[in-house]
């Protein structure tokens, strides 16, 4: 028989764990891989809305007043004549586009009369007597 040879290991250290900071700041950063870093905007706490402000301003007379004020319009079409409650109203009625009825109260208050044309159809408006 022959005597059989046996592997030996070296004696090495025993396995030592990092210490928790060790590890935090060998910690590889995106800058060690060519990255820059993120810009990104401040954080803004949303407004959370300005319902007290507006319930607020209902109590003054002036704008109370101003709110709830209505005002009928005339329209006046190919020589006919129809009343409508609102110019939005209009609008729906005679088919015409809705993205520019807001500005177009707001020059008709203005002025009390005002025409619009659309497609090469002239339409006069007129603010109806309260």
């Amino acid at each position: 028989m022959s005597a059989r040879k046996t592997l030996t290991t070296k004696a090495t250290a025993p396995f030592k764990f990092p210490k928790r900071s060790d590890f935090i700041f060998d910690f590889p950063k995106g800058t060690d891989f060519g990255l820059s870093p993120l810009k990104l905007p401040a954080f803004k706490i949303p407004k959370l809305g300005n319902s007290a402000g507006v319930a607020k301003s209902w109590c003054d007379e002036k704008v109370r007043a101003a709110r709830t004020q209505r005002n009928g319009v005339t329209v006046r079409s190919n020589d006919v004549a129809t009343p409508n409650k609102s110019v939005a109203e209009a609008f729906r009625a005679l088919r015409l586009p809705m993205a520019r009825h807001i500005r177009f109260r707001i020059a008709l208050k203005a002025s009390g009369r005002e025409t619009f044309e659309d497609n090469g159809k002239m339409y006069a408006f007129e603010l109806a007597a309260e």
